[in-house]
């Protein structure tokens, strides 16, 4: 997807270790409120100052989804954890409206103000999806605008997935092989290999 295309976008991104995968076969997409109280399986790529902060927000009660896949955070943990595979588990933006998602058009934590959660279509017209689009340098605010989110307090199960992207064709196997094994046989969710993994 170039950059020029974030708001036509079909999908929202959800990154995540392909180490999580067979917990979010298991148990669905759930939020990190519900990975902890649930002692469910599953290894956070946020730092323990965005979770406590996620936290102290009620930001932990909801899965975060991104409008794309180059959000400073995105890059920011990949090359933290370069010795690690990640994937993208993704959902249509259209499942996303159906089901009341919301928005945060900045992102919360770069932000001095206190945060408002929007409904999907009011939020989804309230980013500045100019700023969104700028390329180069970025300044706190671009930073913010780039990280906007959408949210969910539901279990997202897994043949709700449009697509999971995965970096290459040997992890798309390894991929494809943990759906099977679940039943997942139709599609979709479709497993493509995305080439910023």
């Amino acid at each position: 997807m170039a950059i020029g295309n974030i708001k036509a976008g079909k999908l929202l991104y959800h990154l995540t270790r392909l180490s999580n995968l067979d917990s979010i076969l298991e148990h669905g997409l759930v939020s990190r409120k519900l990975v902890k109280d649930n002692d469910i399986r599953f290894s956070d790529v946020a730092d323990q100052e965005i979770i406590t902060k996620r936290t102290e927000l009620g930001l932990d009660e909801y899965i975060p989804f991104h409008f794309h896949p180059y959000s400073s955070f995105d890059v920011a943990v990949k090359a933290t954890y370069v010795d690690e595979e990640f994937i993208y588990v993704c959902i249509s933006r259209e499942n996303a409206k159906l089901n009341n998602f919301k928005i945060l058009p900045r992102h919360p934590l770069n932000n001095e103000e206190t945060y408002q959660l929007y409904e999907y279509e009011e939020g989804f017209e309230t980013i500045d999806w100019d700023t969104m689009h700028t390329l180069g340098t970025e300044d706190r605010y671009t930073k913010s605008v780039k990280m906007a989110e959408c949210l969910t307090d539901l279990i997202i199960p897994p043949n709700v997935f449009q697509s999971i992207y995965v970096k290459n064709e040997e992890t798309q196997k390894i991929v494809e092989k943990k759906l099977k094994a679940k039943g997942i046989t139709i599609n979709p969710p479709y497993v493509n290999i995305g080439r910023w993994l």
